[in-house]
């Protein structure tokens, strides 16, 4: 027996969502942007829109040593649904070059996305950044130093990052990827150097039982962030240890933060 049905065509419950992998941003000869040489690339999901959408850049981490841009993107794809494009894009890691470089990386990459605001269909006024352990402390400072650009940006979701290495002796231990990727301790930064007042509104999320990066690093730079006015939200994991799934799946994290930075980008 065949059965048929016709169904109402209703409103949208969602943005319908395309990826576009592999683009290039900018490219590196011995360390000056040049033609040739390197590539740095970025993966993008684009929410279908008569209208420009705001843009998250993502980072990811990885000890400054690698980056894999593309393992989390299956996560990001709700906050685009939302309407919000996501960048999730590469940087040098610290055996091509030394920090500050991926923070470089990253304002070349928010340029090159405003620049290119109208192919994207992006609004370049509506711009937020978010990473997870070394890409939250890239997107934190990039994000804080960014009232230097045209366009300042909106928001910043930091999960678990490095933001004051001076305050965890355990940095500063023979092998530490900090010690490759910062160089000489006293080349380290703290929060003050770059939060400022006008600096973004910030989500923190940090596990209390992280083994990685000590849950004193998030609690320093909201310490920080007060003491400055600047807006913010600390959210504290009870037993919650350096692992973007288990905040994932185990919390509500990533909800908590498709709506701090929803609600900063509108």
């Amino acid at each position: 027996m065949t059965h048929s049905s016709t169904v109402p065509l209703g409103p949208a419950s969602h943005h319908f969502v395309e990826q576009y992998p592999d683009l290039v941003y900018a490219q590196f000869r011995d360390g000056q942007l040049l033609p040739g040489g390197q590539q740095l690339h970025f993966d993008f999901l684009k929410p279908r829109s008569s209208t420009p959408t705001p843009l998250v850049v993502f980072i990811k981490g990885g000890g400054f040593r690698n980056v894999h841009r593309t393992r989390y993107l299956p996560a990001l794809v709700p906050l685009a649904e939302r309407g919000i494009a996501v960048a999730s894009v590469e940087y040098r890691t610290s055996n091509l070059a030394r920090f500050p470089a991926p923070v470089d990386d990253v304002r070349e990459a928010l340029r090159y996305l405003r620049n290119h605001a109208a192919q994207f269909n992006l609004d370049p006024t509506a711009v937020a950044l978010w990473g997870n352990s070394a890409g939250a402390t890239i997107a934190t400072i990039t994000g804080a130093s960014a009232p230097d650009e045209a366009e300042p940006v909106r928001a910043v979701a930091s999960w678990y990052g490095i933001h004051d290495p001076l305050r965890s002796p355990e940095f500063r231990e023979p092998g530490s990827p900090l010690l490759t990727a910062l160089g000489p301790v006293d080349q380290w930064f703290t929060p003050s150097d770059h939060i400022r007042p006008d600096s973004p509104p910030t989500f923190l999320l940090h596990g209390t039982a992280d083994t990685t990066v000590p849950v004193e690093q998030s609690i320093s730079l909201a310490e920080t962030l007060t003491e400055l006015g600047v807006p913010h939200e600390l959210m504290l994991v009870e037993g919650g240890h350096h692992d973007f799934s288990e905040m994932c799946t185990r919390t509500d994290a990533l909800r908590r933060t498709y709506d701090f930075l929803q609600q900063h980008l509108r």
